[in-house]
């Protein structure tokens, strides 16, 4: 069985030359343990991964990105309700402006620096992998 493909996005905006992350808080869920969280989103048939990034963004705050960047990072768990394999392909996305729209799935949304979005993003993965992209995308930044 082929594992689920989802993508993963940090979506960022630079503003006065420091780089704010967006977090968003989900519309509560039973057993749900997590506050703020990116965005996230399967691939569907027939998408790159890319498109499936700038779709999922476009769709959960309703701004389409100036920039996407594939961190080529993939996070990979198995899902608690079907025993699937579920990959997420790790991107960055810029946007040029705040006006968030945000969709049915979330209640809320805060922008964070670099250093609170690593405090306060909810993390079940080992914290390496975190360091890994916050890494990755701080080169992004450089350039």
């Amino acid at each position: 069985m082929d594992a689920i493909n989802k993508v993963w996005v940090i979506v960022y905006r630079v503003d006065k030359a420091e780089a704010n992350l967006l977090l968003l808080k989900p519309n509560p869920e039973p057993n749900m343990t997590y506050d703020y969280y990116v965005i996230t989103g399967g691939v569907e048939d027939n998408e790159s991964i890319e498109q499936a990034a700038i779709r999922e963004t476009i769709e959960e705050i309703g701004i389409e990105p100036s920039r996407i960047v594939n961190l080529n990072i993939t996070m990979s768990y198995l899902n608690k309700n079907t025993g699937e394999e579920v990959v997420e392909n790790c991107f960055v996305a810029q946007v040029d402006n705040s006006d968030i729209i945000l969709n049915e799935e979330h209640i809320a949304y805060k922008w964070f620096s670099i250093s609170e979005f690593e405090e306060t993003i909810w993390w079940t993965d080992s914290r390496e992998k975190l360091r890994e992209i916050m890494d990755k995308f701080r080169k992004i930044l450089e350039n």
